[in-house]
């Protein structure tokens, strides 16, 4: 929740006064503090639940040309202080971060370096991602950034390490208890496909910890018109268990087709039928190998859909670029792509499906996870 604040010490004392518990996560207002982040809040701050709806009541009023930018959360979630409809952090974190503050020299309560540490992690490696200026494995350009800049004196006081890619971020978070659980993963990548941003941090995260690959194809209206619909379903049955086949209908295709996979829909039509399937299998692609094309592409089987593709605009007498059908990169991208055709319950059963098929695939001891370091 954003709000505008005439005075910041103003406002911290007045939050002592009504004996709400708070703690400054983080300030850029503050004389000597690291640049602000482009695009971020002079001040973060995480409140208890009961505060927010006094925060917002007096700071309703304040213009935000005259006033600094905070950005306030809950501890819990549904009380209007959320980020994308959840908590700022896991629960245990953010009562760690109330209970453990200090307050330094007397002034405003802050979080202790101990919780600290694990909050810029998490919201640097699930919220921002590769928008922090940090990489999936590489963690050199991150050295660079203002996110950095807040991360590197918390590290040194404490004697961890500061300078990690974002996969070591989530290592060292789930290590602690404070992973991300595979709800809000869920809800931050359909929050990043809305806004087209693409994870490589969070395709990897899911490749490289999930047995199988669930993937998402979208069948175009030409080749569905010239009769080719359950011929293309019966073909992707070959390759992949199907977990489900939907009519997109055409409000759905008119109001959200710009956050579907395929982007210009001029050749081939509109995407008209979403099948998303579960590969028990995957070939995984080594890196030499995706470095030459497709680089998030981790499985190798979905490419038979161009035999298909060509077999299609030669049996129909198709224009070559009527293409049959897209299909998502990775999980990731197929997951971030599901609320656009399927309802939270519909959403629920196919996960359901998919762990349902993890597990079995566990006890036969099939092939792992994808290894990105191949």
């Amino acid at each position: 929740m954003n709000v505008c604040l005439k005075d910041i010490p103003s406002f911290l004392c007045w939050l002592d006064e009504q004996s709400f518990q708070y703690a400054v996560l983080w300030s850029h207002a503050e004389k000597g503090a690291s640049p602000r982040p482009r695009g971020q809040a002079d001040l973060f701050l995480l409140v208890e639940d009961r505060a927010v709806e006094p925060i917002t009541r007096r700071c309703r009023w304040t213009p935000p040309l005259l006033g600094r930018s905070c950005e306030v959360y809950s501890v819990g979630a549904g009380h209007g202080a959320d980020f994308v409809g959840q908590a700022f952090l896991p629960e245990p974190l953010g009562r760690a971060v109330l209970q453990n503050r200090v307050r330094p020299g007397g002034a405003h309560a802050v979080a202790d370096d101990r919780d600290l540490y694990f909050v810029l992690l998490y919201h640097v490696a699930y919220h921002l991602a590769e928008k922090s200026g940090n990489t999936a494995q590489d963690s050199a350009s991150f050295r660079a950034s203002a996110w950095c800049d807040l991360l590197r004196p918390v590290g040194e006081r404490l004697g961890r390490a500061y300078d990690l890619s974002l996969l070591d971020m989530h290592h060292a978070l789930t290590a602690r208890g404070y992973g991300i659980d595979p709800h809000r993963l869920a809800v931050y990548l359909q929050s990043h496909f809305k806004r087209r941003f693409k994870s490589r941090f969070y395709a990897l995260l899911i490749a490289t910890e999930q047995a199988g690959e669930i993937n998402l194809f979208v069948l175009r209206a030409h080749v569905v018109r010239h009769g080719f619909r359950q011929y293309l379903l019966d073909e992707i049955a070959k390759h992949y268990t199907v977990l489900a086949v939907k009519d997109i209908p055409w409000l759905t295709r008119a109001t959200k087709a710009r956050y579907m996979r395929g982007n210009k829909w001029r050749w081939g039509g509109w995407p008209v039928v979403a099948v998303v399937v579960f590969d028990p299998a995957p070939q995984w692609r080594p890196s030499e190998e995706r470095s030459k094309g497709y680089i998030d592409v981790f499985n190798r089987r979905q490419f038979f859909k161009r035999e298909l593709r060509e077999r299609i605009i030669r049996e129909g007498g198709l224009h070559h670029k009527q293409n049959a059908m897209h299909t998502t990169d990775n999980e990731a991208e197929a997951i971030g792509h599901l609320d656009l055709f399927f309802s939270p319950e519909e959403e629920q059963a196919l996960y359901a499906r998919a762990t349902a098929l993890r597990a079995a695939l566990r006890e036969k001891n099939t092939p792992g996870p994808f290894d990105p370091s191949r």
